[in-house]
């Protein structure tokens, strides 16, 4: 059972990191500068490792639930910004 857990902590993280990789080397990659344009290029690269290494983990279950939790965080993350702004701005 706790061999479970730690499986699906790892993919998570694995799941969290492919996914800021990815963001942050597109973002990088085409908004910046000539010399910061190949640390995005790095992250791009370093995104699709990462995405190969979750695409060879047999159990598709823990990918999952690894995606749907990042999914909830970001969306619960979004919200509570979103609901503190609209807070700020009635006060």
């Amino acid at each position: 059972m706790e061999a479970e857990y730690a499986e699906i902590a790892t993919t998570m993280v694995v799941v969290g990191s492919m996914i800021a990789m990815l963001g942050m080397g597109l973002l990088i990659a085409y908004y910046g500068s000539s010399k910061t344009r190949n640390a995005g290029f790095v992250f791009l690269f370093i995104s699709i490792l990462l995405g190969y290494y979750l695409s060879t983990i047999g159990d598709s279950v823990e990918l999952h639930n690894a995606l749907l939790s990042f999914i909830g965080g970001m969306v619960g993350g979004i919200l509570g910004v979103i609901v503190f702004l609209v807070a700020i701005i009635k006060s």
